[in-house]
């Protein structure tokens, strides 16, 4: 089994440069099916969600060819309605194929989805907002089976501004019969970036007022090149790594109104930041100040960056409060935290955070991709050495991590022996 060992007590200095985003890639690369024809996508990430997903779009029939951080794509000719389970790799990226079956085939059939156990992710919503559109859905043998003899335009309703169903629902909109109006729709970076990417291939859609999407459907759409946005997930871990090891880092090719929220917070906690357009530069010294969050769908906090916060309020004077609002088991980093000497309290969908001077080294495994991150995180600013274990949660998102740390001066190694 892969681990990280890691020497903490270092602080990171230099510059990142941050990849394409993970949660761009599946609307983006699902669209690529709707759209068809060969298209280059860059900025694409070499995480393992990403090729996985590759290896799934690969077994429906796409001609995918990769050279390090742009693909070439080619959805040209039959593309199977059916997603092989052996394949699926517990993917919850492989939703987002659900939209671009239904408007490609007319049909669909996905195995049960998957993704980090940080709490309930329900389809209801994807699947209400198809069966708007005419879709019929039923599920068989451990499959989602939907299909329909077309689609035709509604107004849908979320319930909840879900960020996949958003995803969905556009793609599967953008060729249906009419105009289709989604409300309470996400507003992630990431459906920018898709509605951009499906516009420049001659889709018809508009952001009238936020939250509120028109769609006019269109009878054909033709192969455009794009690149993805960065990830502003990765650019906050890093900043806030910066942060924990009192360091100074400059992070590089970013989108500084994507990740405003965290900034302001980590302003808020003591770091002296300056930003343009496309960089950020982080300066810490001395410990930081406690401060109070509440995860929210974009514009809010967003919740992905929550477990690395957590480990630097760990570590900040006085006492901080956590309120997580989106899954209900985001919290489950803090055990880890908690082995490491942290201060937390778990009361329902509130942490309280009460810092101390300096956490101590231990072996800790990840439980999901975020957390995982943030036991990096925390390891770095320890004395002594640290094991993570099931690094393949963080593999999942974070590319060449080990690297990146690396060259900021981080003791960082990938190691796979026995512990």
């Amino acid at each position: 089994m892969e681990y990280f060992e890691i020497k903490g007590g270092r602080p990171l200095n230099g510059i990142v440069e941050i990849s394409g985003a993970k949660n761009a890639t599946f609307p983006i690369l699902s669209a690529a099916l709707l759209i068809g024809g060969k298209m280059h996508i860059k900025k694409v990430p070499g995480v393992l969600d990403v090729i996985n997903f590759i290896n799934i779009l690969k077994g429906l029939g796409v001609k995918i060819e990769e050279n390090k951080d742009e693909i070439t794509i080619d959805a040209t000719g039959n593309i199977k309605s059916k997603i092989d389970h052996k394949k699926n790799h517990n993917l919850r990226g492989t939703q987002t194929l659900l939209g671009a079956l239904m408007g490609r085939n007319k049909e669909a059939m996905l195995p049960s989805l998957g993704g980090c156990n940080i709490g309930a992710r329900p389809i209801d919503l994807h699947l209400k907002g198809l069966k708007e559109l005419g879709a019929t859905v039923s599920w068989k043998e451990g499959y989602l089976h939907a299909k329909a003899k077309k689609l035709t335009g509604k107004s849908i309703y979320l319930d909840f501004p879900s960020v996949g169903a958003t995803e969905n629902l556009i793609i599967a909109a953008t060729k249906a019969h009419g105009t289709t109006i989604l409300e309470n729709t996400a507003r992630e970076p990431e459906i920018e970036n898709l509605i951009n990417f499906l516009n420049k291939a001659g889709a018809n859609i508009q952001t009238k007022r936020p939250g509120v999407i028109y769609i006019k459907g269109v009878k054909k759409l033709h192969p455009v090149d794009f690149t993805l946005i960065p990830d502003r997930i990765e650019a906050a871990t890093y900043l806030i790594m910066g942060a924990i090891t009192r360091g100074n880092i400059t992070i590089k090719d970013v989108r500084t109104q994507d990740f405003e929220p965290i900034i302001m917070k980590l302003k808020e906690m003591g770091a002296e930041i300056e930003t343009n357009d496309n960089e950020v530069h982080l300066f810490a010294d001395g410990r930081f100040k406690s401060v109070n969050i509440k995860t929210l769908p974009f514009p809010g906090f967003p919740t992905d960056a929550q477990p690395q916060i957590m480990s630097l309020m760990s570590v900040s004077k006085g006492t901080s409060i956590i309120t997580e609002t989106i899954f209900e088991n985001r919290f489950r980093t803090a055990e880890g935290l908690q082995k490491m000497g942290a201060s937390i309290r778990i009361e329902h969908d509130t942490a309280i955070v009460t810092g101390t001077e300096r956490l101590n080294s231990a072996n800790v495994a990840a439980t999901d991709l975020r957390g995982g991150a943030a036991l990096i995180t925390a390891a770095l600013a320890t004395k002594g050495t640290s094991k993570i274990l099931d690094i393949s949660h963080v593999d999942r998102g974070y590319e060449n991590i080990e690297e990146k740390i690396k060259k900021l001066g981080g003791h960082i190694e990938r190691k796979n022996d026995s512990i």
